[in-house]
């Protein structure tokens, strides 16, 4: 026997089928035709709880099986999601810190590179200004030796000064010393997932209602669950700016004794 041939499911379906020719055949028009329908929706609400019974006594030994089932895998699979969640955070902490490490010793090398940059331009400025200044010694000096003096001490200036513009030229263009990249393993990867946390909604909604940030009112969302609160308390009399406060009308209808 399938499913569809129970007889569960054929009860059902009388119930069902009566009630919708029932439906077809009333046309209210009088207030008679009104009790008449009003007397079948109390009796369809009284079917439908039948018919929930009836689906009840079919589906609750199998959710009690399940249930039985669930209970018996819940355990070894907390378990092993705990064992993913330890080696998670293991991988993870392990991952961040030598990244840590990566990027310290990047700044490192950067604040080397720099300090050596500024080093080789003050030897160079030092250099240069002894050089300006051995010449005007050469200039001054009254004598042939004196002169020669200045002179050598001049070209010796210059030469420091070229040495340290070298130096300066060379470290510009000469790549930092690599870093290695935090270490990975064969079937794992990381991936950063980016989000985003209000810090002051005030802020936020005093960006968002200036001209020109219409683009921000994307992110300030309506509170409905709040609106329908108030709208069920206060019904006619709410006032709330920029929301329309309005009733849905529904039948309301009790089963048959």
């Amino acid at each position: 026997m399938t499913i569809d041939q129970l007889p569960e499911v054929a009860q059902a379906s009388q119930l069902a089928d009566s009630s919708y020719e029932i439906a077809l055949a009333v046309e209210i028009d009088s207030p008679d035709m009104l009790a008449i329908a009003s007397d079948e929706l109390r009796g369809i609400a009284t079917r439908r709880k039948q018919i929930e019974e009836l689906r009840l006594s079919l589906t609750r030994p199998l959710d009690e099986s399940k249930k039985r089932i669930m209970d018996l895998f819940r355990a070894p699979t907390e378990r092993l999601e705990q064992a993913e969640t330890l080696l998670r955070n293991g991988v993870l902490t392990y991952q961040q810190a030598e990244r840590a490490k990566a990027e310290a010793l990047r700044r490192e090398q950067e604040a080397a590179a720099a300090a050596a940059r500024a080093e080789n331009e003050r030897i160079q400025r030092e250099a240069e200004e002894a050089q300006r200044a051995a010449r005007a010694a050469a200039i001054a000096s009254a004598s042939a030796s004196e002169r020669a003096a200045a002179e050598a001490a001049a070209t010796e200036a210059a030469a420091r000064a070229a040495e340290a513009r070298e130096r300066i030229e060379v470290s510009d263009i000469a790549p930092l010393a690599p870093v290695a990249e935090a270490p990975k393993a064969e079937g794992v990867s990381t991936r950063q997932t980016w989000k985003a946390e209000v810090t002051d909604i005030n802020a936020l909604i005093d960006a968002a209602a200036k001209p020109g940030n219409e683009h921000l009112r994307a992110f300030l969302v309506a509170d409905t669950k709040a609106l329908g609160q108030a709208a069920k308390a206060m019904r006619a009399q709410a006032r709330i700016p920029g929301v329309r406060i309005y009733a849905e009308e529904s039948l309301s209808v009790r089963r048959t004794a």
